[in-house]
């Protein structure tokens, strides 16, 4: 596979993240309901969150800030941001003031969300289907910090199949996603190498990687 169809997998993945991230539900109290397996969380949620975005969509033509918006409203809390981001860093976190690594994760945040977004505006006729988990998944009773993955098979509307997994992490008792691989290709070691690179680009000058890391994503992306 050359590199501009990875990147527009890379893309896929992002749409594909926004469509089936793993919700638990909540109670009145705002406590999640336990009981229920990675598994069942990102099947309901690939539904209602897909009903909820394609209710968002006609916004975008009329005021597409508004629609970013409620994509990250949607998309907040499902995604453990802190530690997703924190893998993008790397070894570079470490170095990293606590100003810097809150500036990254609200530069990557905004990233994600706007090429959700804009996926979103063009995901048409493709199918996702969850793949049961095994036989002996203990999920449902997983203790808070406890990892899973969740395999899913999206179908194109040219035929084509891609696996993908979710990378799950539990948090409070809920099932967040921090990194997915999409046919082959891990997103956040693509984040990381690319973050890797700006660090060599900018003389390890972590401000700037941070103040250009969006334009630089999306040049890559383009090239």
């Amino acid at each position: 596979m050359n590199a501009k169809p990875c990147r527009q997998l890379l893309t896929l993945a992002a749409c594909l993240a926004a469509l089936a991230l793993p919700a638990v539900p909540l109670s009145a109290a705002g406590e999640a309901v336990e009981g229920e397996s990675a598994y069942d969380a990102v099947q309901r949620s690939t539904k209602e969150l897909l009903q909820k975005l394609r209710e968002a969509q006609p916004i975008y033509e009329q005021d597409p800030e508004r629609f970013y918006a409620a994509v990250d409203s949607a998309l907040a809390p499902y995604i453990d941001f802190a530690s997703f981001a924190k893998g993008v860093m790397a070894r570079h976190y470490r170095d990293a003031t606590p100003a810097q690594r809150a500036a990254f994760q609200k530069t990557f945040r905004d990233l994600l969300t706007r090429t959700y977004a804009r996926a979103l505006v063009g995901f048409d006729n493709e199918r996702v289907q969850v793949l049961p988990p095994d036989e002996d998944d203990q999920s449902a009773s997983a203790p808070d910090g406890a990892r899973t993955v969740v395999k899913l098979e999206v179908h194109g509307s040219s035929g084509d199949v891609y696996p993908v997994q979710y990378q799950l992490v539990r948090r409070e008792g809920r099932w967040l996603l921090r990194n997915l691989i999409v046919n082959g290709i891990n997103i956040g070691l693509q984040f990381r190498s690319q973050f890797g690179a700006s660090v060599k680009k900018y003389r390890k000058d972590i401000d700037l990687v941070i103040a250009n890391w969006s334009v630089d994503v999306q040049r890559d992306d383009d090239g």
